[in-house]
């Protein structure tokens, strides 16, 4: 068996597949449907930005009775059956891709169509494989891939409107969840910043509930072929993630906010300036919302940071010693989130004397 490594552009490997010399064969394949129209849009997108995406494997065989060369597609037949199919203008772009939403391949610019089809594709080509060296070809390819994690399974099971509201929103907030490292590469590689906007999301939806991932996929089901309250919570979310980001600005760069506690700073603004549904102010030491995110972002960043000032000193005695231990066990469950929430809404209300324990 031999392998041969290169890179074929986008016309070639249509034209191939027109003239049905690059086929598909159905044994190697795990689906014989269609990706949904967002996931194939999103995939045209990656090409039109110049994106690179996973290999292309393909099976070089010469059919002995024309004597031509035929290839099948070992790995990599919903990505080109996408591409063939958007230049042959059989669905149009969704809103998932912001730049083109409703063009087809033809609506695109003369330069912009160009661009498309002398895109670089790399392609390992098996020549002279047996029909058991491919399968063990196909076997490999798929168990290199790490097991999902929750967050990669949400978005590998849902293609509906929550999933690319989702997407979308990481463009604009995972940046930040890196800068203030809330957030490492690794865990922004397996999808974490996904899961942290999903249950900021939800706290809007629902209010402040137990880490669950059965309630995070109902919101993914819920929400996936409509979901209205969209520009609603894309709003609040927005508002919300930019005053931490501009008036708490110490706060983040002090690098003290993590996963669980980004999640109860957002509980306690949201709260604070809107309310949030099924948060019972006896249940956060009798506070009530004061309709704004802080009267002085200033004192609230001075009182924020004494509160993790206390926790990094590991002060388990002192007065914030309910606040420090619920940021040392369990940071997921509802009455931690409660406690945590309560702490740091008397932050910003400048009312954290006031918290009796």
């Amino acid at each position: 068996m031999q392998v041969v490594r290169n890179t074929i552009i986008i016309s070639d490997l249509s034209n191939w597949m027109d003239e049905k010399i690059l086929l598909v064969n159905r044994e190697y394949q795990r689906s014989s449907g269609l990706w949904p129209l967002n996931a194939r849009s999103y995939f045209i997108d990656t090409i039109i930005n110049g994106f690179p995406f996973p290999k292309i494997t393909i099976r070089q065989i010469v059919d002995l009775r024309t004597r031509k060369s035929v290839r099948e597609i070992i790995d990599g037949q919903q990505r080109l059956t996408t591409i063939n199919d958007f230049l042959n203008d059989k669905f149009q772009l969704t809103r998932v891709s912001s730049q083109y939403t409703d063009c087809y391949f033809s609506d695109l610019d003369k330069e912009l169509r160009n661009h498309f089809l002398s895109y670089e594709v790399s392609v390992d080509t098996v020549v002279s494989g047996t029909e058991e060296e491919v399968l063990e070809i196909f076997r490999r390819i798929n168990s290199y891939t790490l097991p999902l994690n929750e967050p990669e399974k949400r978005h590998a099971s849902y293609q509906g409107n929550f999933k690319w509201f989702i997407l979308e929103m990481l463009k604009f907030y995972s940046p930040m969840f890196e800068s203030y490292k809330i957030l490492n590469t690794r865990q922004l590689s397996r999808m974490e910043d996904a899961e942290i906007i999903t249950e900021l999301i939800q706290l809007l939806d629902l209010g402040i509930l137990t880490r669950s991932n059965p309630k995070l996929n109902d919101i993914y089901k819920r929400y996936d072929t409509s979901f209205k309250p969209r520009t609603d919570y894309e709003r609040k979310l927005a508002e919300t993630l930019n005053y931490i980001k501009i008036d708490l600005s110490d706060v983040c760069a002090a690098h003290v906010l993590k996963k669980y506690s980004i999640y109860s700073l957002f509980s306690a603004l949201a709260y604070n300036r809107w309310g949030l549904p099924g948060v019972d102010s006896i249940n956060i030491g009798g506070l009530t919302p004061d309709n704004v995110f802080s009267e002085d972002s200033n004192i609230a960043t001075q009182n924020i940071l004494e509160l993790f000032g206390a926790v990094e000193n590991d002060d388990e005695r002192g007065r914030f010693s309910e606040f420090v231990k619920v940021n040392k066990r369990a940071t997921g469950n509802l009455e931690s989130r409660l406690i945590r929430h309560k702490w740091l809404l008397a932050a910003l209300q400048n009312r954290i004397t006031d918290i009796q324990v």
